[in-house]
């Protein structure tokens, strides 16, 4: 499925014209295989008629904003993942609770009248819209959390057996496949085992979500886990090894305040080099365990604010945001222009993006015996390599690379990231560092990785 990002319809504020073109530019470069989008019913329905009937606003301005995120998927072939951040009677993420008319039906996750709006929402989507590029449906974010108003893995059950009836009746099932468990916490990763156990037959794919601690992924603690987790479902669901298994939300723990208007729930490191390195051997270890995709959490910090008390929400200038992304499209908007360039870690995970699409077959490849330092290689339907080496410890290293039975030589591009290599073009986009001709793999090729840094090497131009 590819390296990821997750992408939302803007639902606290409208961005310009101008930062949507800068947004489907920066996406255009990445060529974004996979994203995960996620709502919730209240933008789509404002409660109920007096005969019981759903009334619906499909048409309203965030829904046009969703269209408009789907538009761009559909044109450019990118997968989604969509689905709802929690039930309808869910009291969270509403900085206004005024704005949300569904929320007095009181319609919890087990509730038929759920399975049923999601069921029209997807039926506006597929059959209306004509949307192909919808591929998996995600019913409730992280539902083993305390911040869910699900948190209970049999009512849980309960809601996705009801969203497969649904969409068995429907038909709908001939175009989306239900994922999940979608939890978080490596801790809670026994939902993995029941969902496999017990809900098979309700699902087309598997996901989950992590923020890892550096040192647990620099000691390659996440290849283990996600490789243990993907031998079970490949053991225990009868049909487990043809379903994918991918990282629904990723990103790295420690969470804190971050300037300029960054709340509680965002990353200090996100403006460091070393975000990068580390969200590049996250989807290396993600990758080597035999999961399909990883999404990046998150695309754009102007997406979601951190709601909780004190936001400051409606007031732009007040408003904390959630920073975790590549850039704010709201920069110049609160008097930071500077906060909408590109972020170092958009150099490596884009690139990887690139390198590595949906589709490609990852390599077996040798172990380097270094700690911090992993390797991961692909090769395309088109007869292209992408290897990618990261180097996630204090010391510089050297690897070779070499191909058995390598014939013919091919133009390879060499991308270098570090915090002291980052080449880009003049768009700020990543560029290449060098240019290796007719590359001889049956030599061997040398690859120089200095301390915390990422090197990838591929023939896809």
């Amino acid at each position: 499925m590819g390296f990821g990002v997750q992408w939302s319809p803007y639902p606290w504020f409208d961005i310009s014209e101008a930062a949507w073109q800068r947004v489907f530019a920066r996406l255009d470069f990445m060529r974004v295989p996979l994203v995960r989008v996620m709502d919730r019913a209240y933008h789509y329905c404002d409660g109920f008629d007096a005969q019981g009937k759903p009334i619906y606003a499909w048409e309203n301005n965030h829904m046009k904003k969703l269209y408009r995120l789907l538009d761009y998927c559909e044109k450019n072939h990118v997968q989604v993942v969509i689905g709802e951040w929690d039930d309808p009677a869910a009291p969270g993420d509403r900085a206004d609770i005024n704005s949300d008319r569904l929320q007095p039906y009181h319609i919890g996750c087990t509730d038929p009248r759920w399975s049923q709006l999601v069921g029209d929402f997807l039926d506006q989507l597929i059959n209306k819209k004509h949307y192909t590029c919808l591929k998996y449906y995600n019913l409730i974010n992280e539902p083993n959390g305390d911040w869910s108003h699900c948190a209970d893995f049999n009512k849980w059950k309960a809601a996705i057996q009801n969203l497969h009836a649904e969409l068995e009746k429907r038909g709908l099932n001939r175009y989306i496949q239900i994922t999940g468990p979608d939890v978080t916490w490596v801790r809670d990763y026994y939902w993995i085992d029941r969902a496999v156990l017990e809900c098979s037959a309700s699902l087309g794919a598997y996901d989950a979500h992590e923020y890892v601690a550096s040192e647990d992924l620099e000691a390659g603690y996440m290849e283990k886990v996600l490789a243990m987790k993907r031998e079970y479902i490949n053991r225990y669901d009868p049909n487990g090894s043809k379903k994918p298994f991918f990282m629904g939300e990723i990103g790295m723990n420690r969470r804190g305040p971050v300037e300029p208007q960054g709340g509680e729930d965002s990353h200090p490191k996100v403006y460091e080099p070393i975000y990068g390195v580390w969200m590049t051997d996250y989807c290396i270890q993600a990758a080597r365990a035999g999961l399909a995709g990883a999404i990046a959490w998150d695309l754009d910090d102007a997406m979601h604010i951190y709601s909780d008390e004190g936001t400051g929400w409606p007031d732009m200038h007040q408003t904390l945001f959630k920073k975790w992304g590549f850039f704010n499209s709201l920069a110049e908007e609160i008097g930071h222009p500077e906060d909408a360039n590109l972020r170092p870690w958009y150099f490596p995970w884009s690139v990887m993006a690139r390198s590595f699409p949906g589709g490609c077959e990852t390599l077996k490849m040798s172990d380097s015996n270094l700690p911090g330092v992993r390797t991961l290689a692909a090769k395309t339907a088109t007869g292209d390599y992408s290897i990618a080496m990261v180097n996630d410890s204090d010391r510089p290293c050297e690897l070779r690379v070499i191909i058995p039975k390598w014939q013919r030589g091919k133009d390879f591009l060499e991308y270098d990231f570090s915090a002291n290599r980052q080449q880009k073009d003049p768009n700020g986009f990543p560029a290449p560092t060098r240019l290796h001709r007719a590359a001889n793999f049956a030599a061997g090729m040398k690859c120089e990785l200095d301390k915390r840094s990422v090197v990838i090497i591929t023939s896809i131009r």
